[in-house]
């Protein structure tokens, strides 16, 4: 039976030794894609041994979960003042709760704002983003703090 559009969609944290074979190739086909391994979805799952069908019918419906241990990626949209030590304060928080930064992304300034992009892993300590975002949100010249989330 199909869903409607408003209705809401469950997920659910599956071992990949107990899904279907089918699930699993389809994973492959999406890495060899993405990697460029192979020029076509068509060259991807001949090599797989799956039909396109099944690809792209389970395409949307299966992604790699981060493993726990190593953490998720998770990013947080900054916008603080333009200031000379605005930035290192930022910084230093992550720092201090043991985030790893993984990117920065920093605009230039606009009506004396900048707007900062941080993409961090978390270690596998997800209690510790509400404090991450307090602390941000208490650091002097911060203006917003916004917590993006990733997989």
């Amino acid at each position: 039976m199909a869903r409607s559009k408003k209705e809401e969609l469950n997920y659910y944290i599956v071992r990949e030794d107990v899904l279907p074979d089918v699930f699993i190739k389809v994973m492959e086909v999406k890495r060899l894609l993405d990697l460029k391994i192979v020029p076509s979805v068509n060259a991807a799952v001949r090599r797989v041994g799956i039909s396109r069908s099944a690809y792209y019918k389970y395409r949307n419906s299966i992604r790699a979960l981060k493993s726990l241990d190593d953490g998720a990626l998770s990013t947080m949209l900054v916008v603080m003042e333009s200031s000379l030590h605005a930035v290192s304060l930022c910084l230093g928080v992550f720092l201090d709760t043991g985030a790893r930064i993984v990117s920065i992304q920093q605009s230039p300034p606009v009506d004396g704002l900048v707007n900062m992009l941080i993409t961090y892993q978390t270690g596998g300590r997800f209690e510790y983003e509400e404090h991450l975002l307090y602390r941000l949100s208490e650091t002097r010249s911060v203006v917003r703090v916004e917590s993006l989330r990733q997989t």
